[in-house]
């Protein structure tokens, strides 16, 4: 190998090392932008409607854990990016029917609904897993799970 090979071999290495610090550095500020979105879109929903009804959590390149035992929940909306996400739901009851917005892009969500609820799942599901072990009742309050799912995988079960 001669100088000058060498050197565009180290050139290179130096050009895809600050190349992945950079994305990484990308990553980092759109994560915590997101964070701080995700904060302000919250508290201004709770300022403007304190009594409303639903939940909104956010997943962006982590695993959240979300476990609701309010009572008084008709719905939830959850988005996820490139995360793992359990929804524990069985603590709520549902003396109505009910409501999950779920949107996901390459990732795993877990829901754990109560007993006693029927759950019926539709939505735009792309190249996406979708597993739920509920029994069928049409006698009992249903959830509904709109998904809009692109490379996910998304678990129903219910609560023992």
């Amino acid at each position: 190998m001669n100088k000058e090979s060498s050197s565009k071999t180290s050139g290179l290495k130096r050009f895809i090392r600050r190349l992945i610090l950079f994305i990484l550095f990308i990553e980092a500020v759109t994560a915590a932008v997101l964070k701080v979105l995700e904060y302000f879109k919250t508290k201004k929903a709770d300022e403007e409607n304190p009594t409303r009804d639903f939940k909104e959590f956010f997943n962006f390149l982590g695993r959240k854990d979300v476990t609701l035992s309010d009572s008084n929940v008709s719905g939830v909306i959850t988005k996820n990016i490139m995360g793992a996400t359990s929804l524990d739901l069985s603590g709520v009851s549902f003396k109505e029917d009910g409501f999950i917005s779920l949107s996901a892009l390459c990732s795993a969500v877990y829901i754990v609904v109560p007993a006693g609820v029927n759950v019926k799942i539709d939505g735009l599901i792309k190249a996406s897993r979708v597993e739920c072990d509920v029994p069928e009742d049409s006698t009992l309050p249903t959830l509904y799970i709109a998904s809009k799912l692109t490379c996910s995988s998304v678990y129903v079960t219910t609560a023992e």
